[in-house]
Order: C-alpha cells, then structure tokens, then sequence
C-alpha cells in the first residue's frame, strides 16, 4: 500500500539512491557504527549498494564493537534523588562512520514521577532518566546515523493516512535541526517514513517509506560549529514522538578561527541541557494525538525538566566559567530560562554567546535570561561568583503579545536601540535545577571581544533580496458537519473539542504536493512572517537573519533558525546556498504542524533540466 507520499515529484527512488555527495558518502564509508546505551555496545558494520541491503530491518546482528574513538560513552549513572544534574552521553561520529539510534518504548522516572510506554530513544533504558544522547559531528565530512524504529507496530497501520489528520503514531524518522545539508536522499529527509520493525513489507514501498530502520548521511561542508538538535519529523506522529521525550543535542564542534577555539572558551567545561515538556496522562502514559490536544481537560499535564530530572545540583567552583548548550526540545511552549540568587531571587547576568547554533561576531551579549521557542537554542557563558553562594535555575513561559502580555512583545532576547530587551515569566517559573558554588576557587576569565565570524552567508540588513515572501500563519474554526470531529478529525476527542481548527500557512493547509516558493540556489529572499496569534517559525537548511521585529529594526541583526511570531510578525533574509531541493517550513509548536501549519519549498538549481512537477502557490 503507498503512503500519502506516493506520488511526491520531490522524493523519489532516484532521491534515495543516486547522485547526491550524501549518497556517495554511504559507499565511502568504512562501516563502523556504534551505540551508546548505558552499560551495552553494538554496531552495525554493512554498508552494501543495493536498495534491500541499505533499507533494511534493523534486526541485522551486531558485528564487532566499533574502532576506538568512534563512539565516547559518556553516560552518567543514575543519581540518588536531589543528586547531581545527569548529563547526556555522547556519541561522536568520525568523518565516515555512523552512530545508531533506536527508537523504542520506555519507562523511566519524569522529574521523580513514573512515566510509562513513551516513544523515545533507547538510550535511556538502564539509567531510568529520559534523556536522548549527545551526537557530535565534526565541520567537514560525512557522518551517518543509522535510525532503528523498535517501536510496536501500528493499530491502524493498515486504515487509510489521511494528511493533517494524526495518526500511526509509531512510524518516524529524522530531521538535524538546524544543519546546513542537503534536505534530500539519505539526509535530511524529512518526507522519508520509516515503519516500525515487524510491519508487514506491503506497507512500505521502498521508495518514501521502509521498514524497521534506514541509514542516514550527513555530508557537512565547512559547516558552522554550535549547538543543534535531532527529533522525529513524520507529519502526523511529530508531536507525540517529541512530545514522549525523543530528542537529543547535535554538536558540531570547531576548528581553529572558529568559536570552539577562542581563549576562555577553548576547554572550558560544558554542560547540555534539554529543555523538556514531556506530556503525561494521568496514568503517566502519551498514547496519542488526544492526549496534547485536548489537555488539560483529559487530565494530561506536562512539567518542565531538564536532562529528564527536577530537583538536582549542579556543581561550579568560585569564579569559574562554563559553557552551557540549551536547547528547548518542547513541542509547545516557548521558555525563559534564567538564573537567580537563591537567597533573594536577584538575576544573574550571563553571556550569550550563540543563538540557534550561530555564534554573536563581533560581541557576545550580557543578558538576564534566554528566551526560546520551542527548537530554538542558545549558548551560555556562566561565571560562577567569586564567593560560595546557591544559584536556582529557573524555566517558565514568559508574557509575549496575544498571550495576555499588552506591553511585552516578541522584542525579547533582541537588542533594539542599544538595550537588550527582557520579559518577565508568564507565571511562577519551575525550578530546574540549583547550582552550588562551592570549593576552591577557579580564576577564569570571560572572552574579550572580538568573536569570530560564523560560517554563514555573507549577507547584511543592508543586502537587496530577490524576492519578497510573505508566510501568514492563520487559524481557522470550522464545526464538524455533525457537530464533531468524529467524522473529519477520527483521532481527536470529539466529546471534549466540539469544533475543529485549521491550522494554515497562507491560508492553506498542508499539501504533500504542494510548492509554495521556488527560489533559485544562490538566491537571497526576504521573508516578512505575521500571525494573528502566536506561533513558531523555522525553517530547513538554510538559517535567517532577523533585521526588524514587530516594526523596530534591530541594533544587531540575529542569525535564527526558529522563532516566534506574533501579531507584528518580523522581517529575516536567508540565502539558500549549496544545496537544492525541497524542504518544508512550517510552525514548531508540533501538534500545529502535524494538523497542516505546514509547507514545502523548493530550491531550484538554475543548471538543472529537473523542475518540480507541482501545484504552485505564492510569491
């Protein structure tokens, strides 16, 4: 049986096998694969040509353990409750090998409550934290990542997918948020479905959809170095998978002149955090699209954690600096996150030295707290004080426009007019985690200016786009014919949400074949992105630069690659560089996307006979 991919011009077998540097990488490769999962090492060691060979079940035996250096185990064991914060393992990826990550059900301990059957990556089982590992890759080569879906198969596997409408909430892949690569063949392919192990083979067609697992590759060309992240990306099941806890931090690290290897930040101790918002019902369990949707009027909660766990310690010396990679793996709500006196509750400045994997140049920014959508991730430079002290880690929401904030806008976390603008929590914050400053002191400077340029395109507020893109992000109610969502929406709880909402993009829904811009590789766009409300804006492949929010240009540009939008909307350039293709946008408040707030667009190679056979729409 075809999925509802079946007839997509931009994702062919010729996509999967042929053509592309990622495809070439597969063959080059030596093989090695490694996975990290506390106490357990395996690998995968064939890379073979052919279709059946490459997509296969993921239930191939493990091979020798993988050479040194190609995996670094860095898992933290289970601390006591109150103990020490946890840190993520870390797999890192050798220019030609692969890590394997695998999808299963879990049961672990959410921030001190059970939380049972979540869809997550199995490296959590043995430390009963929900925590994905660290993957690490360098700037240039290419990295593999093989993805095994162990998940149960799926009850209504064999019913009819029927696009914007949530369903086989078990099927998944894997999208690299943030990274600079192709969005095609064995890369970044978010329109690729891969079906849980154990799925009879007629379901899957080989071409958009396969089973029990895929090796994906990543060729990275000079990338920028800086903090990113992966998560599933099958429209329809994003928003449970990630909202269960599937995602984990990807690092690319650094050569010289770059970020990495400045004086004060070269060496320097590093954390990971994971922002999570993790949705239970009141039996601890995310079995379906109902269970966001219409909380909390079923009873379903979710609580901030971070690397899984509330209620821990982190250790610093006095006067020591740390480097500290965030990243707001919630498939909802936008955070603040910020550090405080425990005694007294005042701020404690930090530096913010990179937003959404992109580092500051020229100057680095003193702020009081970092303010992220959901993807969105920022990079902290903490100094402990001079003298032993309690500092509280705190996480909430924050007043933005449309949500009950008449003044606060979406300035915050931008410079405008020379000052940093700030914006108070939107509620009584959770309290994540608490830092003990404690011991001998440790003298470490902060880094002087200047910063190195990130590896971006050279492009200013001052560069003359191509073409203009307007992105309207629209609501719109309309009751079921019968009075439910019975009939439209089947997997939606018609007792507790008597009228459905369409979630647009200009206006439409989501469309496997649809196009809505067609910009040339090489080009420069203008996007000009508005809402009524309040949503998320990210982009694939290509990041873009902020020049204006809510009509006040800013004092400094920024480089993003997920943002919030509201009323005013905001004005950002991008420049699509290196790689055509098609790729979607869409907004990253995830159960929004899986019902339709979502597009494609297409990179044309101006050299290429290939143009896309589809419907267009737009500018």
């Amino acid at each position: 049986m075809k999925t509802w991919l079946e007839k997509r011009a931009i994702s062919r077998r010729s996509a999967l096998l042929g053509g592309s540097a990622a495809m070439a990488a597969v063959v080059a490769m030596d093989g090695a694969t490694a996975q990290a999962q506390t106490g357990t090492h395996e690998a995968h060691g064939d890379h073979p040509g052919s279709l059946g060979s490459r997509i296969r079940s993921a239930t191939t035996p493990a091979p020798a353990a993988p050479k040194s250096g190609e995996a670094l185990l860095g898992a933290t064991p289970a601390p006591a409750a109150g103990g020490a914060l946890p840190t993520p393992p870390v797999l890192k990826v050798r220019p030609g090998a692969a890590a394997t990550l695998g999808m299963k059900t879990q049961s672990v301990q959410l921030g001190g409550r059970p939380a049972r059957n979540l869809r997550a990556y199995d490296n959590v089982t043995a430390r009963q934290y929900l925590m994905a590992p660290t993957l690490e890759f360098g700037q240039t080569g290419a990295f593999g990542v093989r993805l095994a879906n162990g998940l149960p198969r799926n009850p209504d596997q064999a019913q009819p997918h029927v696009v914007n409408v949530p369903s086989q909430f078990n099927t998944t892949n894997l999208h690299t948020h943030g990274l600079h690569v192709s969005p095609e063949g064995r890369s970044d392919n978010v329109y690729l479905e891969i079906l849980p192990k154990g799925t009879e083979a007629k379901y899957a067609d080989g071409e958009t959809s396969v089973v029990g697992g895929f090796d994906y590759v990543y060729a990275l060309k000079n990338h920028t170095p800086g903090t990113f992240w992966y998560h599933p990306h099958r429209h329809g099941s994003v928003a449970v998978q990630v909202a269960s806890g599937a995602a984990g931090a990807l690092v690319v690290r650094g050569g010289t002149g770059t970020i990495d290897r400045v004086k004060g930040i070269d060496g320097i101790t590093e954390q990971v955090l994971l922002i999570q918002q993790v949705m239970l019902n009141p039996n601890g369990e995310l079995p379906d699209f109902d269970t966001l949707w219409n909380a909390p009027g079923n009873g379903a909660t979710a609580e901030w954690t971070v690397n899984g766990t509330t209620g821990r310690t982190l250790a610093m010396q006095p006067g020591e600096v740390q480097r500290w990679r965030i990243v707001n793996t919630g498939f909802q709500a936008e955070a603040k996150f910020a550090l405080v006196q425990a005694s007294g509750g005042a701020p404690v400045n930090v530096t913010l030295i990179a937003m959404d994997g992109i580092n500051f140049s020229p100057k680095a920014a003193t702020v009081q707290a970092v303010y992220l959508p959901p993807g969105g991730r920022a990079d902290i430079l903490v100094k402990a004080p001079a003298q032993p002290t309690k500092l509280l880690a705190q996480v909430g929401q924050y007043v933005v426009k449309g949500q009950g904030g008449p003044t606060a806008g979406l300035t915050a976390g931008f410079e405008i007019g020379g000052v940093w603008q700030e914006a108070a929590f939107a509620g009584d914050p959770a309290t994540v985690f608490t830092v003990d400053v404690a011991g001998a002191p440790k003298a470490m400077a902060l880094p002087g200016d200047p910063l190195p340029r990130p590896l971006v395109p050279e492009i200013t507020a001052a560069t003359t786009p191509d073409a203009c893109r307007y992105v309207v992000f629209g609501v719109t109610k309309v009751t079921a014919p019968n009075g439910t969502l019975k009939n439209d929406l089947p997997s939606y709880n018609p007792a507790a949400m008597p009228s459905s909402f369409k979630l647009q993009i200009n206006g439409e829904l989501f469309c496997p074949g649809r196009v809505l811009f067609q910009p040339p590789l090489g080009s420069v766009d203008q996007y000009v992105v508005s809402t009524p409300g309040v949503h998320v804006f990210h982009i694939h492949v290509n990041p873009f630069l902020v020049t204006e929010v809510e009509g006040q240009p800013l004092s400094t540009p920024m480089w993003r690659d997920t943002m919030l939008v509201g009323p005013n909307g905001y004005k950002a350039l991008t420049k699509y560089t290196d790689y055509a293709g098609t790729f979607p946008i869409h907004c990253h408040i995830l159960d929004h996307e899986d019902v339709g707030m979502m597009t494609n667009v297409t990179v044309v190679d101006p050299t290429s006979k290939t143009r896309v056979a589809a419907v267009t729409h737009g500018h």
